[in-house]
């Protein structure tokens, strides 16, 4: 099949899921600890078995690498990474930011992601090379705003080091217009990608978030390195994506202030 194909399956798996997050929206399920302060919800595992029925009956060769059910085949030349609710706190509380991800890589390479909001019902999406959408309308990341008016999305994966977190933006804060913490790294890759923010950090995020993510906003135009400014793999523990050079060089800039060892790797 062609990339386009599997990006409408793709695109099928995370409207199904995302009936079941919307039906359950706001309707008080009780969450669970999963890890940490991660939670898991009714929810979260309705999406993800419909998701993985969609991906199953379109290809049962592809591996499947799943939050909820794990891996199967993950060693697979095509693997789909599933994320069927990302934002489970958000969905906890009633807040709507909340997405559905799903990817697909080759030799462990993104080639295919969609993320769909359920609540607001939008779905953006990239191939490698294809270009980024949102509801099938191309997208840009915007590179107009100056560095220091600039809106930037900070995402702390569970292995982040909180103190480390907390230095890294304290050092930003102040510098740029606005930090957001946003709960669901899927949806700020997403907002980079079609000119909401300007920049996003990543820091030792999910790879279920980040690898689809980082495509949807390579494929707008973002600009994505590591700490130290070097071109850098999506699948790279620490990201700086921005969307216009002069803002990646201010984000550069402050990140010198740090000790290039521990903020660096």
């Amino acid at each position: 099949m062609t990339l386009i194909r599997w990006q409408q399956v793709a695109e099928e798996s995370v409207r199904q899921g995302g009936e079941e997050v919307r039906r359950r929206f706001g309707t008080g399920l009780t969450a669970t600890a999963k890890r940490g302060p991660d939670l898991v919800t009714a929810a979260d595992l309705a999406s993800e078995e419909r998701i993985l029925d969609v991906l199953r009956a379109a290809e049962p060769s592809f591996g499947l690498v799943s939050e909820e059910a794990g891996a199967q085949n993950g060693d697979a030349e095509y693997v789909w990474l599933v994320d069927p609710l990302d934002g489970t706190n958000n969905f906890a509380i009633d807040s709507p930011y909340v997405g559905v991800a799903v990817t697909l890589l080759r030799h462990d390479e993104p080639i295919v992601a969609v993320t769909h909001n359920p609540i607001v019902g939008t779905v953006w999406s990239a191939t490698a090379g294809g270009g980024a959408y949102r509801d099938g309308i191309p997208i840009r990341v915007n590179p107009s705003r100056p560095p220091a008016g600039a809106t930037v999305a900070f995402v702390q994966g569970y292995p982040a080091v909180p103190s480390l977190a907390s230095l890294l933006q304290g050092t930003i804060f102040g510098q740029v217009k606005r930090i957001l913490t946003n709960w669901a790294p899927a949806l700020d890759w997403c907002l980079l990608a079609h000119g909401g923010i300007d920049a996003l950090i990543s820091l030792d995020s999910e790879q279920e978030d980040q690898l689809g993510g980082a495509l949807i906003a390579r494929e707008a135009g973002a600009l994505l390195t590591d700490f130290d400014g070097r071109v850098a793999d999506p699948a790279a523990p620490r990201l700086l994506a921005a969307a216009s050079p002069a803002t990646q060089r201010h984000l550069l800039d402050l990140f010198q202030k740090f000790n290039a060892g521990s903020v660096g790797r």
